[in-house]
């Protein structure tokens, strides 16, 4: 893997894992979402004034992978909303971030995306796989099929296959666009999609909450107290996921992007244990080794 994306997706990592923390802190709910968002859309809105790709010039192909994409991505919220209602975080993100990794793997290899993964490759994906589900473990002897394939199971995969769509067709997107445009730098091929993606999802997302007496009445609650958790966790979502795109641009497979995402887990593991005084289990050293050896291997 190229040393720019490893960087940047370690960085994303850290990001992702902060502003996930901060949404089951605060409840998550679709206007926490459609505020983050909201924040999110803000920080990158002035590209739209002098990319030489605002939103009205993208083609077509183009806003139909963004569409897909912002569509993926509300299926990602609803199902995270639940998964964070109905399980606890040190659960239910280990597994939201793993399945997203088998997913697309089988997908790209299915549908011929991007260069072929070697079987070395694919190998150290399910090492990381396998590293993850260590996770959220007390100790080795709670391993049992049951902790993993109950109905709450349903909400995880909601999330994990919105997560995939997303990274599928945004990389897809960054790709037309680049093909089209080929003088195109890569990072602002990167600013220019995420902010017209931005803009989209937004809109779809306030469309969603004023539709909801509930959550209108949330939105308004974060204006009256001043919450400013939702808005430090859009900050925090944006550069991550800007990052990530950026990364997309210099990997051969998008796979790659998604297996080096799981770094977080070891940050917030080790964020854990040195910050908050979190018990170190055996699971959790065990996980977070196969992930690293599962990355290491992967790239190999």
């Amino acid at each position: 893997m190229n040393i720019v994306a490893f960087v940047f997706i370690v960085i994303s990592a850290v990001l992702h894992a902060s502003w996930n923390l901060l949404a089951k802190k605060s409840r998550m709910s679709l206007a926490f979402y459609t505020v983050i968002c909201s924040t999110a859309m803000l920080c990158w809105l002035h590209t739209q004034l002098w990319s030489p790709l605002p939103l009205w010039k993208m083609p077509g192909r183009v806003l139909l992978c963004i569409a897909c994409s912002v569509a993926s991505d509300v299926i990602y919220c609803l199902g995270l909303i639940r998964a964070y209602r109905k399980l606890e975080m040190s659960t239910a993100y280990p597994m939201m971030r793993s399945l997203p990794l088998v997913f697309t793997a089988l997908i790209t290899s299915f549908c011929g995306l991007g260069r072929p993964l070697s079987g070395v490759a694919i190998a150290g994906m399910f090492v990381v796989f396998c590293g993850c589900l260590l996770m959220p473990m007390a100790k080795l002897s709670d391993f049992r099929l049951s902790n993993y394939f109950n109905r709450n199971i349903l909400f995880i995969l909601i999330v994990a296959g919105g997560t995939t769509g997303y990274t599928i067709f945004d990389s897809l997107g960054q790709r037309c666009l680049l093909n089209i445009f080929t003088e195109l730098s890569k990072p602002l091929a990167s600013i220019s999609y995420y902010s017209s993606r931005g803009i989209i999802l937004t809109s779809t997302l306030w469309l969603c909450t004023l539709l909801s007496a509930e959550d209108r009445e949330i939105v308004r609650r974060f204006w009256t107290d001043r919450d400013k958790s939702p808005v430090l966790a859009g900050i925090f979502a944006s550069l991550s996921y800007v990052l990530v795109l950026l990364a997309m641009n210099y990997v051969t497979n998008v796979s790659f992007v998604q297996a080096f995402r799981q770094m977080g887990l070891v940050f917030a593991m080790l964020a854990g244990i040195f910050i908050l005084k979190e018990r170190s289990t055996l699971p959790k050293i065990l996980g977070c080794l196969l992930i690293v050896a599962g990355l290491i291997l992967s790239v190999s």
